[in-house]
Order: C-alpha cells, then structure tokens, then sequence
C-alpha cells in the first residue's frame, strides 16, 4: 500500500491526478461515532499559493462552487487553506472522464453507440443549465456562471452510468494566474466557440456549443476542429466549418443531426439560447427513438471497459476503508489505526502519546499484534506515513497449525484437545478394537482395488488406439453432399440498418427485433434473410440480402398517401346494387362503413340498379383522416 499523508483532518491516501496547477488525491474525512467518507481533495501547488492576487480569485471562485448543487455536477464540500497550500474537498466519483474513456475504448476498437452519446451530452447540459442559473444562496443574485472549458476530460462518468461536470470552482482561478495577459485566451482551443477564440465576451452559450462539439466528436468518432499547432486549430475554430454528421456517419438521424448543427452555429444569437433548450431537444430525440434505453446496461458497458481497473479499485477502497482518523482528546494530534476483524481487540498504548509524536501505526502481523510508536520523523516526512505492510488480519492471519497427538494406546479413548487461534473446543475420539480396525481397512482396501480395475479397464476401452483412430476419423471428415462439404451457416454477422426517415421497425424473416432505425442487428451469416421496415404513414419496406461479412442496409421509406373514409349509404338499389368510385366496380355491399379514399381529392361515387337501371352519383372530397357519409337515392332527378 502507498504512503498516506495527514492534510488537517484529512487523510490523503492516494494521488489520483496532476497539472500544472494542482494535484487531486483520493482523501478520507472521520465523522462522528467512527462514520468516515471518501472525498477528493485538489490541492494547489505551493507556487501559486504566494500570489495574493490569485488566492482572493481563488477564494472568490471556490465560494462560487459551493452554491451549485445538482446531481449532474460534482459537489463542493469544502475549501481552506492547510500547511500553506489551499484546497477545495469534493465528492468522489468512482469512475473516468470521458476522454479516459475514449482512449480506453480506442484500445479495443470499441464506440458509443447513439444513444449512450445523446445520453451523457443530455446529462451534462441539465448540470449546465443549473450552473447557467445559479443564484447566490446569501444574496439571491445570479451568479452568471460560465464553465468556459468544457471538454471530454471535465465530463466525469461513473461506473454506475452518472455523468458529472467537474471543475467549475476553480477554472477561472486556474488560468488568470499571474502569468495572464490581457486577450490571452482560457480553455482549451480544440473545444472553443468562435467567439471565445476571438476573445470577445463569452456567455452560456459558449458551453452549449463546447457541448456540441462534444457530441460531434462522439458520433463521429473523431476530432471536429484539430490542426498541427494552436494557430491552425483556432483559424478552424473562427470559420466554423461544421462538416454534416450524417456524412460522416450515415446511422445518425436526420433529427439528431438537426440537434447537433443547431448547438454549434456559429452566430450565438441562431444557436440553442440555453442548456435547457439543448437538454429538452436531447431528451426528446432518446424518449422517442431509444424508449428503452437502460442506464443499467450502459454502466455495465463502462465496467466492462475497465473490468481490472474497476475490480482493482473496489479492492483499494475496501483496504482504504480499514484506514481510520480518530482525534486524540489529550491532544490536537491524530492518531491512525487499522480495523481488524472483530474478535480482535484493539491494544492501547501503556505509555502516554508524546506531544511532538504526529502519529501512530498500529499493525498487525501474521504473528500477533503489536504497536510500534514512530520515531526519527523529519519535519519532511511528518505528516507522511508509510503504511506499507498494512494488512488486514481478518484476510491475512493464519491459524497456529494444531498438534495432532500420537495414539500409543490403540483400543482405549483417547481425548484429542485441537486449540483454534480465537477459541478453543474439545473433540472426543473413540476407536474401536484393532482387530476391527485391521477388518475396515481390509475391506476399504479391496473395494479400492475393484474400483480401480473396473476404471483402467473402462478407461482402456475408451481410449483404445482403434477407438482413438475411430474419434478422429469421424472429427476430420466433415459431412458431404454430392462430394461437396456442407457448411454450415450458423454464424453470426452484424448489419447496420437505417431508414429516411428514421423510426422505422425492423422485423427479420417477419420477427419483430423490437428495435426502430437506425440500429445495428444481428442476423445469419451465409444465408438469405429478410429485412423489413415499416412506419405509419409509409409503405413497407423489405430487402433480402445473404451476408458473408458485416454490412449495412440504407432504405429510403415512400410515403403512403393521405387517406380519408367513406361510409355509403343507398337507396332504392334493390338487393345488389352496383357502387362505383371514381368509375371502379366495388366488390362490397351496401351499407358500406369506412371505404378508405384518397384525401383531400374530388371522387365520384355512384350508385346503379342493374334491373331498374335507375342511378345515383355525387362528388365528394373527404379530408385527411375524417369520415364521411355519403347517401346515394336512385332514381332521383340529377341536377
């Protein structure tokens, strides 16, 4: 285990990240009656604590943060200053930012699909919007929060699907040090607005486009504004030449793509005015096309991208979790102890904790427990303390081996004592005579012996050379068919199906795959399989396609046209009256009840009694979806 440092009444376990500005580490507080919990604790680098300047921007920023409060932003705790260095306490989100996670998938030639993207973009822009709105909890102004550096890697994502904003308290803090000038340019350019890169004044709307960007770049599966030097990536920025997604990645609906070029015009006035509106439209777009979308599957989905990683950090945090902070009541001094397992009780030092002593270990060994008091600590190496060899003696402890007695006197009962390493119980042997002794273990010998021949001779008989010869002949020779091997076709491929417009249903060989385009489905290789997309207001689509390798489908649905219904109604016809529309014979009689027509056109409809030959006909023009009656009276005077 690594070396822990004392920070105030924390208790830094472990180095999680560092910059140029700060470093973060994995941290534990102590509360009351033992309850303890994992913070993160970014601490300033000494250098820029001499900076008046930047410590009242720092203060300034940091007691900005503490008002925002929203589940999609990561919280502040606390802030201070400790040992000279000034520090903000934050909640620990057990996971990766999203360029983490990017890199990690790259490995392994994995992507998001639609709807985890929408999902995360969706998330962090209702964290935005709650910090674009933000009101001071004192005064109950706006605080006019702008983030000005969204990008993948201030977008944390946990393990159980959250996705949290992260570095809202000190961003400004961090770039408007001593070094900055003015018009120098804060964020990072790759995910700029065009007007931040420009230097002029930036409100929320520059993190609705940075956010944009963001979901580009997911769906594309690559970098929107890049270049060989910074020059380069901002004169992109400034042009703003937003490649069409759907080009890029055809399975993107045109809705989406709608979303996405919306976020990032360039004239602030067209884009999305606020993160309200851009999560709205998000929200929408994943209820409609993706209603069963699972956060539980997409959390797996990260965990199973980091399966070590995760494994190995939950084992840290149960290790971790055995570290306590109690306050010494004779002293302002801490002491660190272990958690053991609980038949073992804790041992208190005999002696009296000398005041200059920052600090105690006590730990376990296999052996028995002990208690060392640290001694020769530099002012250095004070509030370090070494916990290697830390172990836990419920994991680590090994019973003492019994001592089994020897049996001098066979025949008589021999008490045999076994002495545990937490308690000790008695076990009462008796044995019988040696002569019945000799008899068991005679017939326990001769049951062997027969099981054993009857298992060589089974085992001969099973791997025989002929029977060996047998088995791989039948393995080697595949089945045939007029001389030709018979594949088979029971291998799966992938295909990607897309449809204009979207939405569709996709049935293969007419079996609901209970998913809508565009989606990826899994159909036989090898073998001729039909795909079939239907969507109200659109003809069916259907395509037969044999696959050897993943592929894609790409249909374009025709509109069914707009249909209104008739019912007809006639008169004096006699008993099989001939009804016509638009001069078509109609199979049906009378009365006839929602006769589907084409809407919002002129029909004729008419009516004849083939003995009478008398007649009726009229023009109608019935409107998109409504019904309409229409009474035909033969005979009567045509006007």
């Amino acid at each position: 285990m690594s070396k822990v440092e004392q920070f105030g009444k924390y208790l830094l376990l472990e180095k999680i990240a560092v910059g140029g500005m700060a470093e973060v580490y994995l941290a534990k507080s102590s509360g009351a009656n033992g309850v303890n919990k994992f913070v993160a604790i970014k601490r300033i680098l000494p250098q820029f604590s001499n900076n008046p300047e930047f410590i009242s921007m720092f203060k300034e920023e940091a007691k900005v943060a503490i008002n925002l409060s929203h589940s999609n932003i990561v919280s502040i705790y606390d802030f201070g200053i400790e040992q000279g260095q000034f520090f903000i306490v934050m909640e620990y989100v057990e996971g990766r930012n999203l360029r983490q996670i990017i890199n990690e998938m790259k490995k392994s030639n994995k992507t998001f699909s639609l709807d985890q993207a929408v999902y995360m973009i969706k998330e962090a822009a209702a964290g935005l919007n709650h910090a674009h709105r933000c009101a001071d909890s004192q005064s109950g102004k706006p605080l006019n929060i702008t983030h000005r550096d969204m990008s993948p890697q201030n977008i944390m994502i946990s393990f159980e699907c959250e996705t949290k904003v992260i570095d809202f308290g000190i961003a400004k803090a961090e770039n408007e040090n001593e070094a900055t000038k003015a018009g120098t340019l804060k964020g990072k350019f790759s995910y700029m607005s065009p007007e931040q890169s420009e230097g002029y004044p930036i409100d929320p709307r520059t993190d609705v486009f940075a956010l944009g960007i963001i979901l580009w770049e997911l769906l594309a599966n690559d970098r929107l504004f890049t270049g060989s030097n910074e020059s380069a990536i901002l004169r992109k920025v400034r042009d703003c030449q937003i490649p069409a997604i759907r080009k890029i990645n055809p399975l993107v609906p045109q809705e989406l793509e709608r979303i996405v070029m919306k976020a990032l015009a360039k004239d602030k006035n067209v884009r999305y005015q606020t993160a309200a509106n851009f999560h709205k439209d998000l929200n929408l777009f994943i209820n409609t096309q993706y209603p069963d979308f699972s956060t539980h599957d997409f959390s797996q989905f990260i965990r199973d991208c980091f399966k070590t990683a995760f494994a190995e950090g939950k084992e840290k945090l149960i290790s971790y979790a055995k570290v306590t902070l109690t306050e010494e009541p004779a002293s302002s001094t801490m002491a660190l102890e272990t958690v053991t397992a609980p038949q073992m009780a804790t041992t208190k030092p005999s002696h009296q904790m000398s005041p200059v002593s920052l600090a105690k270990l006590k730990e376990f060994t296999p052996e028995m427990p002990q208690i060392d008091e640290l001694k020769g600590m530099t002012p250095e190496s004070k509030d370090k303390i070494s916990l290697d060899g830390l172990r836990s003696a419920a994991v680590n402890k090994k019973p003492t081996e019994p001592k089994i007695p020897s049996y001098n006197n066979i025949g008589q009962d021999t008490r045999v004592t076994y002495t545990n390493y937490s308690q000790s119980k008695s076990v009462t042997q008796k044995s019988s005579s040696s002569k019945d002794s000799i008899l068991e273990v005679i017939s326990k010998m001769a049951m062997i012996l027969v099981l054993s021949v009857m298992g060589y001779l089974g085992y001969k008989n099973l791997y025989s050379i002929e029977k060996k010869k047998d088995i791989a002949k039948k393995i080697e020779q595949p089945k045939t068919v007029e001389g030709k091997i018979e594949m088979a076709a029971t291998a799966a491929t992938r295909l990607s199906v897309s449809s204009e417009p979207s939405g569709a249903k996709i049935f293969v060989d007419g079996v609901s795959t209970n998913q809508f385009t565009p989606a990826i489905v899994t159909v036989t290789s090898n073998k001729p399989v039909t795909i079939t997309l239907t969507k109200e207001g659109f003809y069916k689509y259907s395509q037969t396609k044999t696959l050897t390798s993943a592929s894609s489908l790409a249909a374009t649905l025709l509109p069914t046209p707009a249909m209104g219904y008739l019912n007809i109604i006639v008169r004096n016809g006699g008993e099989s009256p001939a009804i016509f529309i638009n001069g078509v014979r109609l199979n049906e009689k009378p009365p006839i009840n929602e006769y589907a027509v084409p809407a919002n056109q002129d029909i004729e409809v008419q009516a004849t009694n083939p003995f009478t030959n008398s007649m009726d006909k009229t023009k109608v023009k019935v409107m998109t979806n409504k019904i309409q009656t229409v009474e035909l009276i033969l005979g009567r005077k045509q006007q």
